[in-house]
């Protein structure tokens, strides 16, 4: 019976077409078609020729894209004289018919899937009939029932905040509708907040309290079926870790500032103590070895120290001889006052000559101490050029050292002190000269000269010791 019916619509659009029509003319009687997933389907193409002999035709059968970019797929086709042609992709459910007297072709597809959703073509291709309309589309709906919606949330759950429930289902043709329902924590239905409103699956709450903690419900539905989940919303109070972050910030800040602010105080007093450093003399200075650790000790001249010791032990040995000739001055001219007397000139001469070789000798040792004093100054300025790396621990280190500029300044003292004693005795020799002085006004030339022949052997002893003296 729906044979015969389908043969009648046949007959009768071939008999409204030809009449009017002089070119091909290729249709698809129905415009969709519907199926589960799994199921079967069948899509009927028409052709109307121009010419009612067909020598030679092409007729195919593709699946259109659905998404721009997507190249066009061929399903099947058949050119005559020929078989059929099946795509590699649906080979096994995919086959294909031609009925050339009723001028007819269909694509029957089994265990559809979501991926057969789309729109297919009808093409005829018949060589000098390529007027009038040789394609016809239909599309293909596999329905499939949505699945298992999952049920998430955008934003804290706290007081007074802005948050969004969302519900998405993964499958479902044609597209699922969304629907969210509230219960109370008694899961007693209630209305929806008042400013809340929800759109493709998203439900959006604002300035949430403690009443809006409940069930919420989404519901995904399309013509096959339904499904739906539920989410349970908690609003609670505030947390402190906010509180606690804003603090540890706050903290963080504070002390880059104070580090900050210590840098550029320590930077400022190391730039003073170098302005300080660099107007102090050179004498001032105190230099280390690079070699000692930092809080290491004094750099010390070991050949410095070595002339130091040697000229302190001169100097002592140089004073006690000087007390020494001082006591036996002191005896000679309380014993034998009338033979210094009887001395006169040649005595006085001897004084003179020996003060003049002590005086020479200590000029030459002075000219020695400058000299060496020079070169200690060349190796101090080698030395400022070699330490200059150490010069920041030298700042550290110039309190620690303070104490013994005090001790060389104490030292100083103790030396200007000698040197005012080698002035008080330059000032006594000087008495003495003048006593000699006294002494050849007071006796003669003539007696003196007398009291030199009888005692002549006792004046060359005193020659003798007065070169001992020089």
């Amino acid at each position: 019976m729906a044979q015969r019916r389908w043969a009648l619509r046949q007959l009768l659009l071939v008999l409204t077409v030809l009449p009017c029509c002089t070119s091909l003319q290729v249709s698809i009687p129905q415009e969709e078609y519907e199926i589960a997933r799994g199921g079967e389907v069948t899509l009927t193409c028409v052709f109307v020729p121009a010419r009612p002999e067909l020598t030679q035709f092409l007729i195919k059968w593709e699946a259109l894209s659905n998404n721009e970019g997507e190249a066009t797929k061929t399903v099947a086709s058949i050119f005559k004289g020929g078989n059929i042609d099946i795509a590699p992709h649906y080979e096994g459910r995919a086959t294909m018919e031609v009925d050339l007297d009723q001028r007819r072709s269909s694509l029957t597809l089994t265990e559809t899937t979501l991926e057969d959703s789309r729109h297919y073509q009808c093409s005829v291709t018949i060589p000098n009939d390529d007027e009038g309309n040789t394609a016809a589309t239909t599309s293909l709906l596999v329905l499939v029932a949505p699945s298992t919606p999952i049920c998430s949330i955008q934003g804290t759950a706290e007081y007074y905040q802005d948050i969004k429930l969302t519900c998405l289902s993964e499958e479902g043709s044609p597209a699922p509708v969304y629907d969210w329902k509230s219960y109370n924590v008694e899961n007693n239905p209630r209305q929806l907040p008042p400013k809340a409103f929800q759109e493709d699956g998203v439900l959006s709450l604002f300035n949430i309290t403690r009443e809006t903690s409940g069930f919420f419900t989404c519901s995904s539905t399309n013509r096959v079926g339904s499904a739906s989940c539920t989410f349970t919303l908690a609003v609670m109070p505030p947390s402190s870790n906010t509180g606690t972050i804003i603090g540890i910030v706050a903290g963080v800040i504070a002390g880059l500032v104070l580090i900050a602010i210590l840098i550029y105080c320590l930077r400022r007093r190391k730039k003073n103590k170098n302005q300080a450093h660099d107007e102090r003399s050179p004498g001032e200075m105190d230099y280390f070895d690079k070699d000692a650790p930092e809080g290491g000790e004094q750099y010390k001249d070991k050949k410095k120290d070595k002339k130091k010791d040697k000229k302190r032990k001169d100097k002592d040995n140089a004073k006690k001889k000087r007390g020494g000739e001082e006591e036996s001055d002191d005896d000679r001219h309380s014993d034998s006052s009338e033979k210094e007397r009887r001395d006169g000139k040649d005595s006085s001469q001897l004084y003179k000559d020996g003060q003049r070789d002590q005086y020479r000798g200590s000029q030459d040792r002075l000219d020695d101490q400058r000299d060496q004093y020079r070169g200690s100054r060349d190796r101090l300025d080698d030395q400022r050029d070699q330490y200059r790396s150490s010069r920041d621990r030298l700042d550290d280190q110039r309190d620690q050292y303070r104490s013994s500029r005090d001790r060389l300044d104490d030292r100083r003292d103790q030396y200007r002190g000698s040197r005012d004693r080698l002035d008080d005795q330059r000032e006594r020799y000087g008495g003495s000269r003048d006593r000699l002085n006294d002494g050849h006004d007071r006796y003669n030339y003539q007696s003196s000269r007398d009291d030199y022949g009888d005692h002549g052997g006792h004046y060359s002893s005193s020659h003798g010791h007065a070169d001992g003296y020089d």
